[in-house]
């Protein structure tokens, strides 16, 4: 615990120099902010271990950051964000790590034509539900374009791509490249709903040699359904077709949510759900069924609290057809001290249980932090 507290001394040192520095202004329609958190927190499973095996230690973390944004009197809107993430473990210092992440995103929109671009890379050293036991130190890197015309006052055609990889460091894992192509036609019923009828095709390469391609036939809608209740869904078939020793052929129902409701001016939920076709860690294949319900509060004009559960059923694809269950339980609150800076506090719950051997766990951590952004 010695140097956990020296390593916060230090962070708090970094991050109030940090904290202090002026937002930049560039030209007329664009802002340079500086961002950066310090905290620290308790893991009693670090690895995500068997209960038998389990290590807890307490990290010391520090991301400091930048945030452009710009266009914010033009057609054209977007951010560029880059941070490093710092963290440092006080009993397992051989888990250190100094990890980057970089993403852009712009929008256009003149209200006939909506255009919107992204791009991200991420550096990533940390274990999850599907292989646990050993951290997963990996680098994503995620690109994506996507458009919509409107047709008419009522129809409107969107269409879009989207790449992502995935590169496993120390043989980990199965390194992963997906590109997906989404085609959609919207159809408005009210002046606030649209209906919609699309298909969106994913090839996915593995470097063990296997690949999918995915079609995802759907319907949904999208909009404002009634004054509290706003978002979107679809759902519809996943019918996916592997190649490559070991690949195998599947189909089943599809789902892609994502809702929010207003219960009053202070307090908001949100429910996220999908079910579709993935590959783990291993490389094998899996069908994966989510649900996260989550809400926020306002206790006063300056606390905040939060809290969301998670289920998640994993249908793994492989010899045998094992299954897991994971669950995740989450509560926080938030402390604002004034518009730049603010305290969080949360805890967080989650377990697994798994037919595969060793993927069984269970984990608790504690976190506190400091955030800022001027």
């Amino acid at each position: 615990m010695k140097n956990i507290a020296r390593n916060l001394i230090v962070l708090g040192c970094i991050s109030s120099s940090a904290f202090a520095a002026p937002f930049l202004a560039i030209g007329d329609n664009a802002e340079l902010f500086v961002t950066g958190s310090a905290g620290v927190r308790y893991d009693s499973n670090i690895l995500l271990a068997p209960d038998s095996l389990k290590k807890d230690d307490v990290i010391a973390q520090f991301v400091p950051g930048i945030d452009l944004e710009f266009g914010k009197d033009s057609l054209i809107k977007g951010s560029f964000t880059a941070q490093e993430t710092l963290n440092s473990y006080d009993k397992h210092s051989e888990l250190n790590t100094q990890l980057g992440a970089v993403a852009f995103n712009a929008k256009y929109d003149n209200t006939k034509l909506k255009l919107g671009t992204n791009a991200s890379y991420t550096q990533l050293d940390q274990n999850t539900y599907a292989a646990n036991g050993t951290n997963l130190r990996r680098d994503q890197t995620n690109a994506g374009a996507n458009g919509e015309y409107s047709l008419s006052d009522k129809t409107s055609f969107g269409a879009g791509f989207n790449y992502s990889a995935i590169h496993y460091l120390k043989n980990t894992g199965v390194d992963e490249w997906d590109y997906s192509v989404p085609v959609n036609v919207y159809y408005g019923i009210t002046p606030k709903v649209d209906l919609s009828s699309g298909v969106t095709y994913t090839r996915s390469d593995l470097d063990n040699g296997t690949s999918y391609d995915t079609y995802y036939y759907n319907v949904g809608a999208r909009g404002e359904f009634t004054p509290k209740l706003s978002g979107s869904f679809s759902i519809g078939y996943n019918d996916r077709n592997g190649n490559g020793t070991g690949a195998t052929d599947n189909s089943g129902l599809g789902l892609q949510s994502g809702l929010a409701y207003a219960y009053s001016e202070k307090t908001k939920f949100t429910l996220d759900a999908s079910r579709d076709f993935g590959n783990g860690a291993s490389g094998a294949s899996q069908e994966q069924t989510s649900v996260t319900l989550a809400g926020q509060t306002d206790i006063a004009a300056d606390w905040q609290a939060n809290a969301g559960v998670t289920y998640r059923l994993i249908d793994y694809k492989t010899a045998g057809s094992p299954t897991a269950d994971y669950y995740e339980a989450t509560v926080g609150a938030t402390y604002v001290i004034n518009a730049n800076l603010s305290v969080n506090g949360s805890y967080l719950f989650r377990a697994n249980k798994s037919d595969i051997s060793n993927q069984g766990f269970t984990d608790n951590v504690l976190a506190l932090s400091i955030s800022g952004r001027y």
